[in-house]
Order: structure tokens, then C-alpha cells, then sequence
């Protein structure tokens, strides 16, 4: 090893030039990654702050929603003034346990008179269209929402538990709308 040459000015600089770009290389890759995990903390705060994440556990939404569904509840304020559309499905504080959640569709709103007889759901004595059914809505119930509610049912009515075992749902009570479906990937989508 000692009968090796010195090295040349020549290579030496060669050397020089490969270790500072290989330098500015790896500070580059440190910056980009340090970017990477910047946004990835802020999407997962942004998203954690706008939209709640939720597992369907039962089958009273089928065959809309399936029991092991994931979906993405897009949280949002309701009130008098901002009511949920009729039909849109909503994901709410259970009135008789407020730590459950309970995810069903809105059937009648503030004010309405509903009448649910002879298999059919009434609004206001006009029969409601309802091409998510695929069965006959079972029971009778009759009442006019109150102001600051909505009446609530699940789609598969034969396995439901909503508003006609636990009345109207205070608008408070509502956290969100749901708004996809992400898993499984089979039947990912938007919900309407």
C-alpha cells in the first residue's frame, strides 16, 4: 500500500466534485422527505377535522351499506337553517346513548307530518319514493317532526332500530353526512 503514487491534482478534484454533489444529492433527499412527512401530518389533521371514519356493524342499512362497510362521514353543523336533504344518509348520536353512533337515512324533516301504514312511508300524506327499499316498511307510526329534528330510518326496515323505536332526532344530535364508501374496494363510491 505504501508503494502506491500520491494522488494527481487532477483526480483529487474529481473527487472533490463527486463528494459535493453526492452531498447536495443526499441534503435534497432530507428536504423531500422532511416535506413528505410535513403534508402527510397536515392531510391527516385536515382530514381528522372535516371527515370522521366509521365501520358499518349492522345490517340495517342494507343493501345501501354492508355490515363491515368503511366509510367517510363528512362532519358538518345542521340546524333549522341547514337541514340535511331528505334521503341523504347521516350518521348521529344514539338519543338514548349519546357515546353510540348510529348511521341511517333521512326520511322526514322538521315540521312534516309522517305516517308510516299499510307498508309505505307517508310525508305530508303523499306517498314517499323510496328506490333504496327493497322490502315493505313494516309497523305504524304516526307524528308531525318538531322543529329542531328529523325522522330517521334505516334502509333495511325489517332490522332497523331508528325513529320509529326512538322518535324524531334532535338536529343537535347530528354529526355528519355520509359521503363515500372506501371499503371494500369492490364497492367504493360516492353515496348519494
Amino acid at each position: 500500500m505504501d508503494d502506491l503514487p500520491p494522488p494527481t491534482p487532477e483526480t483529487e478534484t474529481v473527487m472533490e466534485q463527486l463528494t459535493k454533489r453526492r452531498g447536495l444529492r443526499d441534503a435534497w433527499f432530507w428536504v423531500f422527505v422532511a416535506l413528505i412527512v410535513v403534508l402527510g401530518i397536515e392531510v391527516w389533521f385536515l382530514t381528522r377535522a372535516f371527515y370522521i371514519s366509521s365501520v358499518i356493524t349492522s345490517d340495517s342499512m342494507k343493501p345501501t351499506l354492508m355490515r363491515g362497510d368503511r366509510v367517510l362521514v363528512r362532519r358538518r353543523r345542521f340546524s333549522p337553517s341547514a337541514l340535511p336533504r331528505r334521503g341523504a344518509i347521516v350518521m348521529f348520536r344514539d338519543p338514548r346513548d349519546p357515546e353510540s353512533r348510529l348511521i341511517k337515512r333521512v326520511i322526514g324533516l322538521p315540521n312534516e307530518v309522517v305516517t308510516i301504514a299499510w307498508g309505505r312511508v307517508y310525508i305530508n300524506g303523499k306517498p314517499l319514493t323510496e328506490p333504496y327499499l327493497y322490502q315493505a316498511t313494516d309497523g305504524y307510526w304516526h307524528g308531525i317532526i318538531p322543529d329542531d329534528s328529523v325522522f330517521v330510518m334505516g334502509d333495511n326496515r325489517f332490522a332497523s332500530d331508528d325513529s320509529r323505536d326512538f322518535g324524531p332526532v334532535p338536529l343537535d344530535n347530528l354529526e355528519g353526512e355520509v359521503v363515500l364508501r372506501y371499503y371494500p374496494l369492490s364497492r367504493f363510491g360516492r353515496l348519494p
